[in-house]
């Protein structure tokens, strides 16, 4: 499993960190308060530290914990981003920015390269752009 290196100039890197905290803004209010991946001020540990305080309190109290862990392994790699789109605009997401994400995700372009090998250039229909 290989990731995409993708160089971005500062400016690019500059809109691509407003435009995330942007998006992540506009999406507080749908993500749940337990979500720790991909959210600022949480992480691993900070899920880790809240599941101990559950289990502590459960303990106490002697009752039951039943637990199922996931890993969506490469999921953002298999976003589809029409979906994405339209997930966006049923969220309340303006029609501009929703054509400004569109822009920027539809009809990429890439090549792989491996070694001194360069594939044909295809076009990418889901995941998100790495490097950004």
């Amino acid at each position: 499993n290989y990731r995409g290196i993708t160089s971005l100039s500062a400016g690019s890197k500059l809109f691509d960190i407003i435009v995330g905290n942007f998006l992540i803004n506009q999406t507080m209010n749908y993500i749940s308060t337990d979500q720790h991946g991909f959210m600022p001020g949480r992480s691993v540990t900070t899920n880790l530290l809240e599941f101990t305080t559950i289990c502590a309190n459960q303990k106490e109290s002697k009752a039951q914990v039943d637990v199922i862990y996931t890993d969506l392994k490469a999921a953002f790699d298999r976003i589809d981003h029409e979906i994405l789109l339209r997930k966006l605009l049923k969220l309340g997401a303006s029609e501009r920015l929703v054509c400004w994400l569109r822009s920027y995700l539809v009809g990429r372009t890439l090549r792989v390269q491996f070694g001194n090998e360069l594939s044909n250039t295809f076009t990418n229909k889901s995941g998100v752009p790495q490097g950004s």
